[in-house]
């Protein structure tokens, strides 16, 4: 189990720095008091960062990850904690917990729906593309009667063959089946 939490945790390291700078240093824009950059921030730059990060990490890995659900609304709390955000209303703070945390989750399931995501899952699943070893069918309309010197005899009939078939003959039922197809 520890060993898969690593493994995880070093997949999010990049994520965990790109939201770490975003959430740690965005706040210092914001002062004290409740400004347009304050709103621009909280409901434009930060929802957009948890949003694009997982976007981008569906559409590498290929699976949804909570751990990074959670890189977002962790950061807040912390930056919230820091820059006193919380002595206004502690109840808004949770409230953008949660939304950070969605937009998150919400950004990995439209990475399910982009199409580039999906062009290269069979180069990375290993399996290589294979052509059909079927024929390939000519375009035949069943409509299409065949020519007179190819339709069957009736059975019951005396057979006789002609053995003077000449270069000619042979050369003409060639270009009957060639003219044919």
């Amino acid at each position: 189990m520890n060993d898969k939490l690593e493994k995880t945790l070093k997949e999010l390291i990049p994520y965990i720095i790109i939201i770490g700078i975003i959430f740690l240093l965005l706040p210092l824009l914001m002062g004290k008091t409740a400004s347009a950059m304050t709103y621009i921030i909280q409901i434009g730059i930060f929802p957009l960062t948890a949003f694009g990060c997982g976007v981008f990490y569906k559409t590498q890995k290929k699976r949804n990850n909570l751990f990074l659900c959670l890189i977002a609304p962790i950061f807040y709390a912390v930056s919230a904690l820091l820059y006193g955000m919380w002595r206004t209303s502690w109840y808004t703070v949770l409230i953008y917990i949660v939304a950070y945390f969605l937009c998150g989750y919400l950004g990995q399931l439209l990475g399910d729906l982009l199409p580039f995501g999906k062009k290269d899952s069979a180069k990375q699943e290993g399996a290589p593309r294979r052509r059909s070893l079927r024929a390939r069918r000519v375009n035949v309309k069943e409509e299409e009667k065949p020519s007179e010197a190819f339709q069957t005899e009736d059975p019951n009939e005396d057979t006789q063959f002609d053995t003077s078939t000449t270069q000619d003959d042979i050369e003409a039922i060639l270009n009957d089946i060639h003219n044919r197809k």
